[in-house]
């Protein structure tokens, strides 16, 4: 399984928020992704999951969604 996580912080526009990524094999032998995301700080959060018949098209995804949140900002947490 793996795990993205990354944040996006610009106080001059009150913006805090997180971003999470999970990719693993499900018990049914295909694959899913589990995005998650929330502004630091609070108790709400949304997710949703999405699964893919085979792990290349998983991380085709994974990847997409990691161009996309790098292109609005976010960066990744270490």
């Amino acid at each position: 399984m793996s795990v993205q996580q990354f944040t996006r912080i610009d106080p001059e526009q009150n913006v805090r928020r997180w971003y999470t990524i999970y990719c693993g094999p499900t018990l049914f032998g295909d694959w899913g992704i589990v995005r998650s995301w929330g502004r630091i700080g609070s108790n709400q959060s949304q997710h949703l999951t999405q699964q893919f018949p085979t792990a290349a098209e998983a991380r085709a995804e994974v990847e997409s969604q990691t161009q996309r949140r790098l292109k609005r900002g976010y960066t990744i947490r270490t």
